[in-house]
């Protein structure tokens, strides 16, 4: 198949500059309390998406690790605001203590299932610039952050060092740096893996998706006939397809007949109602449902609104050079620091083999029996979560128009 576009690629940008002039418990309680945090910011961000009806695909994981290395050197109101957007809740040297855990442990159980996942972070200064010792040891420690210069062509450096670690997927995710930049946090992911049982590819054949809105679309649907994770309520059904080794797995989250993708969201995001939860994080280790799943092959890209989700969560003070309060991260020689912007990028390819996909999150600052199987037809809106072994969120998004 041939593309202008890469295969896949997941971009995030937060820029935080010196003012110029101007998803999941755990039987941790911490993990669990960041997994819940991280669960509300994708589900503001998907709410949005729905409003409009786009395709949409993020990377939880990543946004939370970005703002979980710029909760390391938060003070006071902005650390506290946050905490409740990251899901940190606890004091920086606890964060790193526990991301020091969480990522290596995520890391050793893709490799034992042969599953290809990178897990990368930076700190990028400018030469002879010198960010807070406390703050430097405490990324090194959580995160296993490199600590980077950014040399005569920084967007260049930055771009270099994101493509090899999402192993040239996102070539060019930063097209320049805020004017003021005195130092940026990057987190890079990058996940490839098969399908435990995969689709045979002479079972794919065109039927018809029921977009909420529109006249039905023919698309090419993968067919499957396998054990699956299955969960059900009055508003919603959830099967889970395992990726090889299954630990890992993707979750699709499918509105009855009547019910809307928003609806769901925003039930969810209101505390309406409790999202299905993944089968991790239920103790369910058993592929008990025998069915016929039909599923959509996608492809695509989307530029999510995260800076608008974070302020509707109450996140405002990073972004406000009165306000914001980094003063864990560099001496305020040049004043203080502050977020000046915050964009995210994505792709995303899911086929027969089984999913490929990459994100990368810039910061800048400145200042037995035989069986009859059911069906489990995809052929309306839906939601996906990708998620690791203890349930956290790798991927999330929601598929409104099959596009590959």
């Amino acid at each position: 198949m041939n593309r202008a576009v890469p295969v896949v690629c997941l971009f995030a940008l937060v820029a935080v500059t010196t003012p110029a002039n101007d998803l999941v418990s755990s039987s941790n309680g911490e993990t669990a309390l960041a997994s819940s945090a991280c669960d509300r910011l994708s589900l503001s961000i998907l709410s949005e998406a729905a409003a409009f009806r786009r395709n949409i695909v993020f990377s939880p994981f990543s946004l939370s690790g970005a703002l979980g290395m710029a909760a390391l050197g938060a003070k006071g109101e902005t650390l506290a605001q946050i905490d409740r957007i990251a899901g940190t809740g606890i004091e920086p040297e606890s964060l790193a203590d526990r991301e020091s855990g969480i990522r290596p442990s995520i890391l050793a159980e893709a490799r034992a299932d042969g599953i290809e996942l990178i897990l990368a972070d930076s700190l990028w200064k400018r030469k002879g610039d010198m960010p807070l010792p406390d703050f430097t040891k405490m990324l090194q420690h959580g995160f296993g952050a490199e600590i980077l210069d950014f040399g005569p062509e920084p967007a260049s450096s930055v771009n270099q060092w994101i493509a090899e670690k999402t192993k040239g997927l996102i070539p060019g995710a930063v097209n320049d740096l805020p004017s003021g930049t005195r130092l940026a946090l990057v987190d890079a992911i990058y996940f490839k893996a098969q399908w435990a049982v995969p689709f045979d590819r002479k079972r794919t054949s065109d039927r018809a998706f029921h977009p909420e809105k529109g006249a039905p679309e023919r698309v090419p649907f993968m067919n499957l006939l396998s054990f699956f994770h299955y969960d059900s309520s009055h508003r919603w059904e959830s099967l889970e397809i395992p990726y090889q080794g299954e630990q890992f797995s993707m979750q699709i989250i499918l509105p009855r007949q009547g019910e809307t993708v928003a609806g769901l969201v925003n039930a969810w995001l209101s505390g309406a109602e409790s999202p299905p939860e993944g089968a991790a994080v239920r103790k369910t280790n058993q592929w008990t449902h025998y069915l016929k799943l039909s599923i959509p092959k996608f492809s695509f890209g989307s530029v999510p609104d995260v800076i608008g989700a974070m302020r509707r969560l109450g996140a405002t003070d990073a972004f406000d050079p009165r306000r914001g309060d980094f003063s864990g991260m560099f001496p305020h020689a040049d004043g203080p620091l502050c977020i000046s912007g915050f964009s995210h990028c994505a792709f995303i390819e899911v086929d027969e083999r089984g999913t490929t996909a990459s994100a990368a999150t810039f910061i800048p600052f400145g200042c037995s029996a035989e069986m009859v199987p059911e069906e489990f037809i995809v052929d309306r809106p839906y939601l996906f979560f990708i998620r690791e072994p203890g349930g956290r969120i790798l991927f999330a998004g929601a598929v409104f128009h099959p596009v590959f």
